[in-house]
């Protein structure tokens, strides 16, 4: 599994996330889920997107080359698993594959290494990883406030 796939969220103030679980003994692996896979994994996608960058070559004299630009269309997919989400390529049907995205990612391939690693991947979750952790301390907060009331 290539590295662009394993991204982790790193929380700052532990302690402040350590709190709201205790909080909401029976239901906080739920919430944390319900966050994570809905609106974590919406934004980290909505960012990739953005730092996706977009090639200016002439695909159309190309043999088998992708007619749509990844940016534009359903690229990347979100899998869902415990505690986690993970934004990664979209690889099937075989017309609309978007596998081949990790080489620009990391540099990968000969025409790829004179640009370097670009990693618009791991750029997107540094750049919203405050973002999501803020967010989910504040999904936590509201169903904290429900679960009193």
């Amino acid at each position: 599994m290539s590295k662009y796939n394993e991204l982790t969220l790193d929380f700052v103030e532990l302690a402040k996330f350590e709190e709201r679980i205790k909080a909401l003994p029976r239901k906080a692996e739920y919430e944390i889920n319900d966050y994570l896979w809905n609106d974590a994994g919406n934004i980290l996608r909505k960012q990739v997107y953005a730092n996706m960058p977009r090639s200016t070559k002439n695909k159309a004299k190309v043999k088998n080359a992708p007619k749509v630009h990844a940016k534009d269309v359903e690229s990347l997919d979100k899998a869902t698993f415990n505690l986690g989400v993970r934004i990664q390529t979209h690889l099937k049907p075989k017309s609309k594959d978007f596998g081949y995205l990790i080489f620009p990612d990391e540099g990968r391939g000969f025409r790829q290494k004179r640009k370097g690693e670009q990693a618009f991947f791991s750029k997107a979750l540094d750049n919203k990883e405050n973002e999501i952790a803020e967010g989910l301390l504040n999904h936590l907060d509201k169903k904290i406030e429900e679960e009193l009331q």
